[in-house]
């Protein structure tokens, strides 16, 4: 008997596609408050359990099916661990129910931007493309629904991938690494390590050419991006793309996301104007680096999807184009990160730094400096309405909080309107 654990929207995308197939499970989820009658209601034909297993259930588990909010390591793992029983993801059953191309992507950041923009790229050349998995729809429902896609595109966050054992892309990447969800791993060698089960079995390698988180001899069918960037030009194969000026987006972190979907999609046949309309028209997603309003000469961006250190810091120098003219609206649950490396950074191109939210002091502590001034508040209105007191002419009020969201917020979507809706009410 199959045991589904954890039923969010993946776990519940497990339970459709379990249904779908007309294999028979049980579903449990931890938590006290989870609303199983709407359960029960949806999934007629299975049994729910919550808070605890009963014996006489647990011990019919052959197999059980994690959702990636749950920790593989959970104590309560451990007896089923010690008989033996397979402990698997939603995208191990995906990888072994399709026989169709897969181009993967994981990174600390700019997963969900790389992944919309192959899809992009794929969809302008003719291709029948499905997007999902840590981004969208979950990767299961991909599989349920009719459509004859020809080539499926999966975000893959280090959750998933720690469950994953039998994936086998076309082409994947790990576009970068930083220290993040420190609260989950005991290192941030950890942390890389399931983000590399991404490339195991991928039919080409797709790698940053200045990072130093891999063992190139690791891996037989490598390439790499980024590493001879030219000023003037996108380039394939020594023919010329577009000029680079002409992208959508302009910035050091754009032109490598750029490069990486080259790369990830060197595989397919695709037209170099496919490349050239998706990069002019793409503006990038909400919530990531997002042009919110320009109000009295001061420029207010929406980065809320900056969960962690390396993603603020590249929001930072992407933005900061004339001295300190950037002030910084940071903070929430900082997932046990360190912030040391926002120091020199904040010094160097924010005039100044609103702190909010539950890990405001312990951010503070750490980034504090005698040349930065850092207020700390309590929430996120009082920091807009901080900022709006103390931005100038010719300022960029940049929201990128470098912590999860769920002290004030559901998640990093909510928490990105609520900034759009409070910058809308900032008088002029």
């Amino acid at each position: 008997m199959i045991l589904v654990i954890g039923l969010g929207i993946t776990g519940q995308s497990i339970l459709r596609f379990l249904e779908h197939k007309k294999i028979s499970c049980i579903a449990f989820d931890t938590r006290k408050d989870i609303d199983i009658a709407q359960l029960k209601s949806n999934f007629l034909n299975i049994d729910f359990y919550t808070i605890n297993i009963p014996n006489h259930i647990a011990n019919k588990i052959t197999k059980i099916v994690l959702s990636p909010g749950l920790s593989l390591n959970s104590s309560w793992l451990l007896p089923f661990k010690d008989k033996g029983i397979p402990i698997i993801g939603d995208i191990e059953i995906f990888a072994k129910n399709t026989n169709k191309p897969i181009i993967s992507i994981t990174g600390s950041n700019g997963k969900s931007t790389v992944t919309t923009l192959v899809t992009k790229v794929l969809l302008e050349a003719g291709y029948k493309v499905a997007m999902g998995g840590n981004i969208g729809v979950p990767a299961l429902d991909l599989l349920v629904d009719k459509q004859n896609h020809d080539v499926f595109v999966l975000e893959l966050s280090s959750f998933q991938l720690e469950t994953t054992y039998s994936l086998h892309s076309t082409s994947a990447t790990v576009l970068n690494i930083c220290e993040d969800h420190m609260d989950r791993y005991d290192s941030l060698s950890g942390y890389q390590q399931a983000k590399m089960k991404i490339l195991n079995n991928a039919d080409l390698v797709v790698l940053p050419a200045e990072a130093s988180f891999y063992q190139l001899k690791n891996y037989k069918n490598i390439l790499l991006f980024g590493s001879k960037k030219n000023n003037q030009y996108l380039f394939i194969d020594n023919k010329k793309i577009m000029p680079i000026k002409d992208m959508a987006l302009q910035g050091e972190h754009h032109l490598l996301n750029a490069l990486a979907t080259i790369a990830l999609t060197s595989q397919f046949n695709i037209p170099l104007v496919a490349y050239a309309k998706v990069f002019k028209r793409f503006t990038g997603l909400e919530h990531r680096t997002q042009l919110v309003a320009i109000k009295n000469g001061t420029t207010w961006i929406n980065d809320s999807k900056g969960t962690n250190v390396g993603a603020t810091l590249s929001a930072i120098k992407s933005l900061a184009m004339q001295g300190k003219n950037v002030l910084l609206i940071a903070g929430g649950v900082s997932k046990e990160a360190n912030f040391l490396p926002l120091k020199d950074t904040i010094e160097k191109y924010c005039k100044e730094v609103i702190l909010f939210g539950r890990d405001a002091d312990l951010i503070y502590q750490i980034i504090n400096n005698k040349n930065s001034l850092i207020t700390k508040v309590d929430t996120l209105d009082k920091a807009v309405k901080l900022a709006k007191n103390k931005a100038k002419f010719g300022d960029t009020v940049l929201f990128s909080p470098a912590c999860a969201s769920f002290d004030q917020f559901k998640n990093y979507i909510k928490r990105g309107e609520e900034f759009v809706k409070l910058v809308e009410l900032v008088n002029v």
